[in-house]
Formats: C-alpha cells, sequence, structure tokens
C-alpha cells in the first residue's frame, strides 16, 4: 500500500514539476504576434500576386507593420484596402494607385493572322517561343496558347480565336499576365484611358500585310493626323503619349488604314 501511494504521489510531483517546465518554456519561448500584422493581412484580398513587388500578402503585411512600408501598395485591394491598412497603422491614408487593366498589343487571331506551320508541341507560349513560334507567321504576334489566361488569378482572361480578352472588371492589374507573355505583348494602361495600340510587330509594312489584316504598316498616318501631336513613330511603331492629350486618340484610331488601334471612346 505505501508502494502504491509513493507511486501515485511521485507522479503527481512529477507532473506537477513538468507543468511548471512547460509553463516557464511558453512563457520563455513565447513569439508575440503583432495584432496589427493579422489586421492588415485580414484587409488585404490574400491573392499573393506580387503586385506591391513583395513575394506575398504576409511579407507585404509584415513590411507594413514593422518596416514604416506604405499603406496603397495593394493594386488588387484598390482604395478600399488602402483606407482599410492606413487605419489599422493609424495614419492618414495614402492615395490609392491609379485603376489599371491589362491590355493585349495584338490583333492577330486565327482570323486574322497567317500560320506557317503546323504545331503539335506543348501548348504553352514561352515553349512555343523557344522554337521561334512554333506556327505564328508574324515573329512578334500572340502565340495563342493561353499561358496568360491559366496564369491570371482572378480569371480575368478568357482565349477566344486564339487571342487573350481581358475582362477590365475582373482584371485588377496586378501585372502578371505582363510577366508570363514572353513577347510583352501585355501592359497595364489607366482604366480612364480606352485607345490603345493593338500591334507590336517591328516587320516592314509589306511584311506585316503578307501575314496580318490588323498589323502596322508604319505608314505614319496616325501621326500625322493626330491633332494633338502625341502620337510619334519610334523603332517601327508609333508611341502613344496619353499624359500630353488625355489619351484622346480618336483620330489617330481613324486614321489607321490598318486598324491597328483598339478602343471606341476618346480618352473619358
Amino acid at each position: 500500500m505505501d508502494i502504491f501511494l509513493t507511486a501515485i504521489l511521485a507522479m503527481v510531483v512529477l507532473g506537477l514539476m513538468f507543468g511548471a517546465g512547460l509553463a516557464l518554456a511558453s512563457r520563455i519561448f513565447t513569439v508575440e504576434v503583432d495584432e496589427r500584422l493579422e489586421k492588415i493581412l485580414e484587409a488585404l484580398p490574400g491573392s499573393n500576386c506580387g503586385a506591391c513587388a513583395y513575394a506575398g500578402c504576409t511579407a507585404y503585411a509584415e513590411a507594413v507593420a514593422n518596416k514604416g512600408e506604405e499603406t496603397n501598395l495593394c493594386v488588387p485591394g484598390g482604395a478600399e484596402t488602402a483606407a482599410a491598412v492606413a487605419e489599422v497603422m493609424g495614419v492618414e491614408g495614402a492615395d490609392a494607385a491609379t485603376p489599371q487593366r491589362a491590355v493585349v498589343h495584338c490583333q492577330g487571331g486565327r482570323s486574322i493572322c497567317d500560320e506557317r506551320c503546323s504545331y503539335s508541341g506543348f501548348e504553352d507560349c514561352k515553349a512555343a517561343d523557344v522554337i521561334s513560334g512554333a506556327s505564328k507567321a508574324c515573329i512578334y504576334g500572340c502565340l495563342g496558347y493561353g499561358s496568360c489566361a491559366r496564369a491570371c488569378p482572378f480569371d480575368a482572361i478568357v482565349m477566344e480565336s486564339g487571342l487573350p480578352r481581358v475582362d477590365p472588371e475582373l482584371c485588377t492589374a496586378c501585372g502578371i499576365c505582363v510577366q508570363t507573355c514572353p513577347r510583352d505583348l501585355i501592359s497595364l494602361l489607366d482604366m480612364e484611358y480606352d485607345i490603345y495600340l493593338g500591334c507590336s510587330s517591328r516587320d516592314s509594312g509589306k511584311a506585316v500585310k503578307n501575314v496580318c489584316k490588323r498589323g502596322c504598316i508604319t505608314c505614319g498616318a496616325c501621326a500625322k493626323k493626330d491633332p494633338n501631336g502625341a502620337v510619334e513613330i519610334r523603332n517601327g511603331l508609333p508611341t502613344l503619349d496619353y499624359e500630353s492629350c488625355g489619351g484622346d486618340f480618336s483620330v489617330a484610331k481613324e486614321a489607321c488604314p490598318m486598324d491597328c488601334f483598339v478602343g471606341e471612346k476618346a480618352g473619358v
């Protein structure tokens, strides 16, 4: 009986000792969680797109909470997220980044641009670009294998007739599609601007006409007719100065004989 009681008492003592040890260890090794960090993460969309220039939402939240990073760098979150993050940090909210969407500088879909051969390889734009663009006759045009659409975390891009179509309502301007395209055919454009150049070919006019119905032939009509002087031909393509004319390229668009410009509104 004494042995039994002694064993029980020993177990109780050991239990108390282990409990005390664990309690002490928890105090010593506890990592305090910054409540601001958790609240910032709750305010962020959680898409981990990297548009803020950080690896993901957690990295950005840590930079804001611990390093004083700007509170308005979340492009997908927009003004609402910027205001919420600023409130968590107790600072005056900075203006959110200008709303943008992705635009594709190519109109060479299946019915517009010729194919030079049949391609049956891996349907990935980077893979196809390695072998000189696979079947695409235009060496500058969209390859049409949908890598940008698959990479978009917001399902804002769909493929239609071999070309990506961007839904501006779903696009958050995260920039992932811009980074994904091996031919640099996608850029981000301010929402307030409607008209943009839908071609990236730098071939001669004759070479372009031989393969594409909507390729730029560098005739210069857009630059000559533009009343704002905001169109300039550089390296074989028109460049558009949006700030100098508020995005009104309607005259230049109408002057283009190849219908290279995309958009209808005059930069409202």
